[in-house]
């Protein structure tokens, strides 16, 4: 039981978490876009986008998390409902320790410099010198404001949606499977 409440819970943090992808080096970029680019960063207030998007998924990660898992141990046609009512005991036991270990990586510190440090070259390979002034003055006008003020809840209800389109399809594969297993 401890076993499958670990996989669901490795499984919701894989999915759920783009923390979950391994950093990909990206090649040494132009000194000069990189330095346009923390310029552009700054005056786009990232490191405050990130954070309010950051204090939103740690607000709704736990609702997530139990909706996810118990999905998950609902949809396992491999428990008899015993199992199943202990696992979701188990589970809600479980959650604040969960929980406040995912609080614990949302609130790092180091969290947003790690991922400022890791997305500057990236920005800075992907566009040139001139696209980056473009965008910066993109930032700096009353529309990029705006898509800037918005952008945290636009990620986090396009993240919902994402979820809410793609739980059932992968609950449904992992029934099927689950079934076409045990019944061989």
């Amino acid at each position: 039981m401890k076993k499958s409440l670990a996989a669901i819970a490795s499984a919701i943090v894989v999915t759920c978490s783009s923390a979950a992808f391994a950093a990909t080096p990206v090649p040494s970029a132009d000194p000069a876009v990189v330095a346009a680019t923390k310029q552009m960063m700054a005056s786009m207030k990232i490191r405050d986008v990130m954070l309010a998007s950051l204090k939103q998924a740690d607000q709704q990660m736990p609702a997530q998390m139990a909706a996810s898992m118990n999905a998950m141990i609902d949809s396992d046609a491999t428990m008899s409902a015993e199992k199943k009512a202990e696992a979701h005991k188990k589970l809600q036991e479980a959650l604040p320790t969960l929980t406040a270990q995912m609080h614990g990586v949302f609130s790092d510190p180091t969290l947003v410099d790690d991922m400022l440090a890791e997305m500057v070259p990236l920005y800075a390979e992907t566009y040139t010198l001139d696209e980056i002034r473009q965008l910066s003055k993109f930032y700096a006008s009353p529309l990029g404001q705006k898509m800037l003020a918005n952008m945290p809840t636009l990620m986090t209800r396009s993240m919902e949606i994402s979820n809410r389109v793609m739980m059932p399809r992968v609950q449904k594969m992992m029934a099927q499977s689950a079934q076409s297993i045990v019944g061989k």
